[in-house]
Formats: structure tokens, sequence, C-alpha cells
């Protein structure tokens, strides 16, 4: 009697049994390799949007201590909001012409100091707290100012670039021992 259908012996299914469990155990590996790779690349892009958010920051505290904020607006949302020690100052546009430019045309110097930033992004927006001192010297009698100040910022990737949208930031005189 011939059967087209064979019978694997106890033998053989025993080890069918062994190397579909290998296949398996290789399939767990590689999809745990596949998962790790996504985690360390999605990391890689977080770090990057980070970097790329202090760019900003940093950008934006350069022209400051240049005491030149030509071409900030290019880090600010076109209808941002700006918040500085208690006031509302409008959008950032509105800030520089009214405020930020012409207080810079008042200052000899401007150096921020024990600069720390905590950036949290939540993609599409970015988090941030700013801690710092800093010290204006005065263009007029050369007077010193020196205060500890915070800035909470809200920005948003827009096109493929991160831009300030809402800004706060408030001051205080330092403590002296």
């Amino acid at each position: 009697m011939k059967n087209n259908n064979r019978v694997i012996p106890l033998k053989n299914n025993t080890l069918m049994k062994k190397r579909n469990k290998a296949v398996s155990n290789k399939i767990i590996k590689v999809f745990i390799l596949t998962l790790l790779s996504s985690m360390l690349i999605s990391s890689g892009y977080a770090q990057s949007d980070e970097e790329q958010v202090k760019e900003v920051l940093k950008k934006y505290h350069e022209a400051i201590e240049a005491l030149d904020a030509t071409g900030t607006e290019s880090l600010f949302a076109e209808n941002s909001s700006i918040f500085e020690s208690g006031g509302v100052e409008g959008t950032y546009t509105h800030y520089l012409e009214h405020h930020l430019g012409p207080e810079l045309k008042d200052f000899k110097s401007f150096v921020f100091n024990d600069y720390k930033v905590d950036v949290r992004i939540d993609i599409p927006y970015a988090f941030t707290t700013e801690t710092y001192t800093y010290k204006i010297v005065l263009a007029e009698d050369g007077r010193e100012i020196e205060q500890k100040g915070v800035a909470t910022s809200i920005l948003k990737k827009m096109e493929g670039t991160w831009k300030i949208i809402k800004s706060h930031s408030s001051a205080r005189r330092m403590t002296t021992k």
C-alpha cells in the first residue's frame, strides 16, 4: 500500500518542534532588535529636536548680547506672544519695535551668565525653562544692573523649523551677601 501522505515518525516530530522553537526564537530576537533600533532612532530624533530648540534660544541670546536684534524675527512665529515681567508685549515684532530694540540702544553691554535650560519635546511643541543671571551696563552713565532671570517659552515645529510662539520672562534683583 502506497501512501503519498507520509506520517512523520515521533522522533522527527520532536526534531520539527525543536526547529520551530529555534525559528520562533530567531523571530523574537529580530523583533527585539528592530524595536530597540527604532527606540534608538526615535531618541536620536528627540535629541536632534532638543539641540535645534537650544540653538534657537542660543541665537536669540547671542543677538541680545551683541546688542543687535537684526534677523531675530525669524526665530519667532508671526503671531507670537511675548510677556515680560508682568507685561503683555504683543507679538515679537511689536516687542522688538517698541521695547527690546530701543532698550538695546541704551545699553553699553549685556551679558548672560549661569545659563541653564531645560527642554521638553512633545512634537510639534517644545517647552523650555531657562534660568540665568545677567549684567547690563548702561551706555549713558556706565551704571551696572545685575539681575537673576527666568524665562519659559513654547516653540512649535513649523515646516521643519522650530519657532518661538510664546515667551515669558521675568527678573529680580540679585541678593547680595
